[in-house]
C-alpha cells in the first residue's frame, strides 16, 4: 500500500459512494477542499485508489486553540475495511499536520467511527449531535503529543 497526496476531485467518488450514497454527488465536494493549507491523501494498492482522507486548517467553534486542523471525508472502499488503510491515512495526515506546528486535530466523527478515532488517541468533546441527512456524530480531538496544550480546550 502507498499513501500519497491527491487532488480534491480525486476524493469525491469514494466520498460519495462510501459516505453519502443517498445524496447527490455534488455533496461529496466539501467547503474548503481547495483552501490554502488543505491537503488530501489517497491510499493506493497497485495504482488503484482504495481510500481517501482530507485535512483542513480549520478551527472548531468549540475548541479554544488557534492552531487547529480538521479531518474530513475519511473513507475506504468497503471491501478494504479493517485492513489498515484508514490507520495509514490518519497516521500520514497527522505527521504532516504536526510538522506544520498544529496543536490540535479535530473531526466530527460518525458514531460508527468513534471507536476508530479513540483507538488512535482522539477523545470526545461534549455530547453527541446530529448532522441532518448524515446522522449522529461526536466532536473528537487529538492533542499534538509533542506540545504542551491545555487538554480541556
Amino acid at each position: 500500500m502507498e499513501i500519497k497526496q491527491i487532488k480534491a476531485k480525486d476524493t469525491q467518488d469514494i466520498r460519495h459512494r462510501v459516505l453519502r450514497p443517498e445524496q447527490p454527488e455534488e455533496n461529496a465536494i466539501y467547503p474548503n477542499d481547495d483552501m490554502d493549507g488543505t491537503f488530501h491523501l489517497g491510499a493506493f494498492e497497485k495504482d488503484v485508489l482504495l481510500g481517501v482522507a482530507s485535512f483542513y486548517p480549520e478551527k472548531s467553534a468549540i475548541i479554544n486553540n488557534p492552531a487547529q486542523y480538521r479531518i474530513r471525508g475519511v473513507a475506504t472502499e468497503r471491501r478494504m475495511r479493517l485492513k489498515g488503510l484508514g490507520t495509514a491515512l490518519l497516521a500520514e495526515g497527522e505527521a504532516e499536520i504536526w510538522k506544520h506546528g498544529a496543536d490540535i486535530i479535530w473531526c466530527n466523527a460518525r458514531i460508527v467511527a468513534v471507536g476508530f478515532y479513540e483507538k488512535h488517541g482522539y477523545r470526545k468533546v461534549g455530547k453527541s449531535f446530529v448532522i441532518p441527512g448524515i446522522g449522529e456524530h461526536y466532536l473528537m480531538k487529538k492533542v499534538n503529543p509533542n506540545k504542551k496544550v491545555d487538554q480541556d480546550n
